[in-house]
């Protein structure tokens, strides 16, 4: 876990749960305007969420390796 910030960690969290609150829900909202398609907004906050600590982690490793 050494390579993956408790910040990258915590985003991810974070984005997860906003996107599982719009498929859940079916509704989001940024600013009091309604968002388009929460579900699949939704979705992609989830894949982003996941792929932010993925990726730090495999940036990382390769950078070790190479070094």
């Amino acid at each position: 876990m050494k390579k993956v910030t408790a910040w990258e960690v915590a985003m991810g969290i974070a984005l997860v749960f906003m996107g599982w609150t719009g498929i859940h829900d079916g509704e989001m909202y940024r600013w009091g305007v309604s968002i388009m398609y929460p579900r699949q907004f939704g979705w992609a906050l989830i894949v982003l969420g996941v792929g932010i600590p993925v990726a730090a982690y495999i940036m990382r490793s390769r950078q070790g390796n190479d070094k």
